[in-house]
């Protein structure tokens, strides 16, 4: 199976952490965020993995190549001298696998006890173009989606709707981004305009599971008290 590491952001939100370090090499239990979602992947089958980067893309490439050596995945660096945003990065991804089979997309400061082999079957099942890892909570970026589990889009007037919050996990089947003629884009903007085209774009419910973002240094504090309460469980 293949996978896509988002991991090209600039850390902003864990600073001082990130001064010298990239966001996916923030450590976590002493153990880099990379390594965490790295080896997950790696024990629920995944075997060729792509991960972008951008400040101190160096360190990334060194890490990729040390934990390449030590498994038997087959790891990419995705370089952007300049950020491409979420879909920008996902769509020059796509060059780093040479078949076109579903993608998972992972955020690398994301934690989750998902089995990501269900999710590629529930995708694959479904005959959706992407499949969208969401949950119920409250934030100010809510997705509206239909009673079916369909992605409507960002609009929160239509009655009916039901709102949940985008998780930073997805499928995607590959041609839904190589169609895009730009550059650099958001993988929202792209999903909300795929649907109005009539592309199927399905959520899938995790409400109730554990989840975490891990982009704050707030948030990493929380998330190591919550593996001591075994919440989450590192591979």
């Amino acid at each position: 199976m293949n996978a896509m590491i988002l991991a090209a952001g600039l850390g902003t939100r864990l600073r001082p952490i990130t001064e010298n370090v990239p966001k996916a090499l923030a450590p976590l239990c002493g153990r880099p965020l990379l390594e965490i979602v790295l080896t997950k992947l790696q024990h629920q089958g995944f075997t060729h993995v792509a991960v972008n980067a951008h400040a101190h893309a160096e360190q990334m490439q060194d890490f990729l190549r040390d934990y390449a050596a030590q498994s038997n995945m087959h790891l990419t660096l995705s370089p952007e001298p300049v950020l491409l945003d979420t879909g920008g990065g996902i769509k020059k991804m796509l060059d780093c696998f040479s078949d076109q089979a579903p993608i998972l997309v992972h955020n690398v400061d994301v934690l989750t006890n998902l089995p990501y082999a269900q999710l590629m079957q529930a995708h694959a099942e479904s005959g959706a173009a992407a499949t969208l890892v969401i949950n119920r909570r409250r934030t100010s970026r809510a997705l509206a989606f239909t009673s079916q589990g369909d992605f409507i889009g960002r609009r929160h007037d239509l009655k009916n709707a039901a709102l949940f919050g985008f998780c930073g996990i997805q499928v995607i089947q590959p041609f839904l981004f190589r169609r895009i003629d730009a550059d650099r884009f958001y993988s929202i903007d792209a999903y909300e305009k795929a649907a109005q085209q009539g592309f199927v774009i399905r959520g899938y419910d995790i409400t109730g599971d554990y989840w975490r973002d891990v982009g704050t240094p707030a948030n990493l504090q929380a998330a190591e008290r919550e593996i001591q309460q075994k919440l989450f469980f590192l591979s």
